[in-house]
């Protein structure tokens, strides 16, 4: 269905447009509230700035259309081959230091092994960023040798120049290859990912082949080989690494998933209050700055592959809450960034939400036995129907917004810790008291523990 026919139904009043295939169409900046499009196909859909309050995308199909991720896995093919290319060249660098007769070639083998393990080492236990950075640090320091070299041997006057190129060509192939493994992960399963990366393999050999000063028998051929393939493969790890959500390559991966992205269904800056996306497939969907005020996401699928900048989703721990709320026992989200978050019917038993920002959120008929909730900001939360037995609600933050209807309660305290006489001030005081129905939301009815609404 083409976006003008969508629009001319929807102004007549229909609002079922379950199973229809809108892929590549565009809605932005448009009134489509209440509209149902659970089943559809909205690959490559525009619903930027789009009004969808209380919309329906339960099982809805998002991403990239086919013609896109042809192009994207074209694009993830060309960065792994230049990734080989790269380990080509570091390779046949290295293996300089098998140049007996020439001291200088050595030493030029060696640099570039000792920068690359520098890089390696902390590309692996701290990202990309971080080996970009110690391996500066020993670039700027190989400088210095290589200006001591250069007044050693002034018939080389070219040691520093050819030194600089050592520390781009070792800096670039990491780089590309993972950004390549990153791009096809985000686009396909990560198993074609590595397939992609791997295929950049031959190149170490066919570049060392092509460009070698001497006999391709004399050629350590092994260490081609060995150089080029752990290189290709550490290329392959960190791609894979960064599209698994480890925050050491966080950087690569939001690069990589916003190139994957481009193209794919945009909720940009969309107004999804109150919208369902049960069992959605979101994969290379653009939610940043979307408005997800109680926004439902229950059992959506490849929410992580999405672009999440500016949106609670970016927290994993929260993200994954959101998608199943009943993970959440005794979970820790001390300081959690929670507001507008959907988690009706959610098991937080136990779990920590100490100076959790609730605001706006929806708790409806959640488990919230035992749960602290000291200090938390719950200002316009809906709390109507939740279990709060024996939960901990120290200076929590409510006003008259805060919906406390039919909640079940026993009994809840006043403090996190016992005070100096060992009470933790449970309420009602009485050991073997309990709250009648209607006590609780009574009681705090009446007491507002919020003198002004903070920003």
């Amino acid at each position: 269905m083409k976006a003008s026919q969508l629009m001319q139904h929807y102004e007549q009043g229909r609002r079922n447009f379950r199973g229809q295939d809108l892929r590549g169409q565009s809605f932005q900046g448009q009134n489509l509230v209440n509209a149902d499009f659970s089943e559809a196909d909205i690959r490559g859909t525009n619903f930027s700035k789009t009004n969808l309050t209380g919309a329906k995308f339960c099982q809805a199909r998002g991403g990239l259309t086919k013609q896109r991720e042809i192009v994207l896995r074209i694009i993830s093919l060309s960065l792994a081959m230049l990734s080989g290319i790269f380990s080509g060249l570091a390779s046949s660098l290295i293996l300089l230091i098998f140049d007996g007769p020439h001291i200088i070639n050595q030493i030029v083998g060696w640099t570039a092994l000792t920068i690359l393990l520098i890089f390696c080492i902390f590309s692996y236990s701290q990202g990309l960023i971080g080996g970009i950075g110690a391996a500066t640090l020993s670039f700027m320091t190989t400088l210095v040798i290589a200006l001591i070299i250069a007044q050693a041997f002034p018939v080389l006057p070219g040691n520093t120049l050819f030194l600089v190129a050592i520390f781009i060509s070792h800096v670039a192939f990491v780089l590309a290859g993972t950004l390549a493994g990153a791009l096809a992960g985000a686009t396909i399963r990560a198993t074609i990912g590595a397939i992609i990366g791997l295929g950049a393999f031959p190149w170490p050999i066919i570049l060392y082949l092509t460009f070698a000063q001497i006999e391709p028998k004399t050629l350590p051929f092994a260490g081609v080989l060995g150089i080029g393939l752990v290189l290709t493969l550490l290329s392959v790890y960190f791609g894979l690494r960064s599209i698994k959500g480890d925050d050491r390559d966080i950087l690569i991966r939001r690069l990589a998933f916003a190139f994957a992205a481009m193209g794919g269904t945009s909720f940009y800056q969309s107004n999804l209050t109150n919208a369902d996306l049960t069992e959605a497939i979101l994969k290379a969907t653009d939610l940043r700055q979307a408005n997800l005020t109680r926004t439902r996401f229950y059992q959506s699928q490849q929410l992580h592959q999405a672009r999440l900048e500016d949106t609670i989703l970016a927290q994993p721990e929260v993200r994954d809450l959101l998608i199943d709320p009943k993970t959440g026992y005794k979970k820790y989200y001390y300081k959690a960034n929670l507001r507008g978050a959907n988690l009706d019917y959610g098991n937080l038993n136990g779990a920590n939400l100490k100076q959790a920002d609730l605001r706006e959120a929806t708790l409806q008929n959640a488990d919230l036995e035992e749960t602290n909730l000291t200090k938390v900001l719950a200002l316009g939360t809906d709390f109507t129907g939740a279990s709060l037995h024996g939960a901990c609600i120290e200076d929590w933050k409510i006003d008259v917004s805060t919906k406390l209807n039919n909640v079940d309660c026993e009994y809840i305290f006043l403090l996190e810790k016992p005070n100096e006489y060992g009470s933790r001030e449970r309420c009602p005081y009485d050991p073997v008291a309990g709250f009648e129905p209607g006590d609780f939301e009574m009681l705090y009815k009446v007491r507002n523990y919020v003198k002004s609404k903070p920003e």
